[in-house]
């Protein structure tokens, strides 16, 4: 399970992306000090640099869309043909 540093990065960088803004260690850091919410600082440089270059609106409209089709749409021909037995 995610502990506090983590969920605290995410939710910065979900509200830099949902206002549009670039992400970056001190722009998370600045949203954590404001929401005075105390991580290790090593944690902010780390989530900026993993979602450097990502445009996270269209990774959290699309998450799922293609991934969770095809075991969905195979599972409906089984259950298609064992209702009439």
């Amino acid at each position: 399970m995610a502990d506090v540093d983590d969920l605290a990065c995410v939710y910065a960088a979900l509200i830099l992306a949902d206002d549009q803004v670039a992400i970056t260690g001190e722009k998370i850091s600045t949203l954590l000090k404001a929401a005075a919410v105390s991580v290790e600082p090593y944690w902010p440089g780390l989530f900026a640099k993993a979602l450097d270059g990502l445009n996270v609106r269209d990774l959290i409209t699309n998450v799922g869309s293609s991934a969770g089709a095809g075991p969905a749409a195979a599972a409906a021909p089984v259950a298609a043909a064992a209702a009439p037995a």
